[in-house]
């Protein structure tokens, strides 16, 4: 795979881009809003933490499920930081990982 920066660009730099996507896991309690789910006070710093590290990109929701495109090193060291998300090892949340190639560079605001 090769290694782009956030523009898409190829440059040799040590990180790759992942396409991340959180689902409602088999602990979600349709009972409750999202932020009264168990172990959502804790989903939100570990994002907040990855946002200070510069791990994510960009992130958002559709529809019922969350999306980011994270920063790593390779696949490895993108689902070590998965399974660090309390709100995934709890099964509030499930989340994917894909390799993601930039063929369209543009910017978010």
């Amino acid at each position: 795979m090769a290694m782009h920066t956030a523009s898409g660009q190829d440059t040799g730099d040590d990180y790759q881009l992942f396409a991340m996507i959180y689902t409602t896991g088999e602990n979600w309690d349709t009972e409750k809003q999202v932020h009264e789910q168990a172990y959502f006070k804790e989903h939100s710093a570990f994002l907040s933490k990855l946002r200070k590290e510069e791990k994510i990109l960009i992130g958002g929701r559709y529809s019922d499920k969350g999306f980011m495109i994270l920063k790593a090193k390779d696949e490895q060291e993108a689902l070590e930081i998965i399974v660090t998300d309390e709100s995934v090892v709890n099964k509030t949340f499930n989340a994917e990982i894909y390799p993601f190639s930039v063929f369209y560079k543009g910017c978010v605001e």
